[in-house]
């Protein structure tokens, strides 16, 4: 039984890929948001996408924290204190939602179509 399984762990993975030439691209591929063979202007429009998306989501992030913490401490009671704190959190999700489908939908909007 020991064998087998280190017979499990000593075997080289299968290749799902064909075997053929990749090009320099292809080795050193950008994630999956960025497919290797786009066009400059169609990267400079996901880069933008990208940086609204850590720009936005943090200012987002951070005045819906401020005030959070403004209707924390405008409440005396610590029974209520922290039965908002699930709201509260749970209410952030919408306009971040909302926000990353906007960037989403813009970037899709002003990206060069494929033909």
């Amino acid at each position: 039984m020991t064998q087998k399984i280190r017979l499990w762990f000593a075997e080289p993975l299968p290749h799902s890929e064909s075997s053929g030439h990749r090009t320099l691209a292809h080795r050193f591929a950008i994630p999956h948001d960025f497919p290797p063979n786009l066009t400059l202007p169609e990267a400079l429009i996901r880069v933008a996408g990208a940086l609204a998306r850590i720009l936005l989501g943090s200012m987002l992030f951070a005045v819906w924290g401020v005030y959070s913490l403004r209707a924390w401490d405008a409440i005396p009671s610590h029974f209520w204190r922290a039965a908002i704190i699930l709201p509260l959190a749970l209410l952030f999700l919408l306009p971040f939602t909302g926000l990353m489908a906007g960037i989403s939908a813009m970037v899709r909007a002003f990206s060069p179509k494929r033909h």
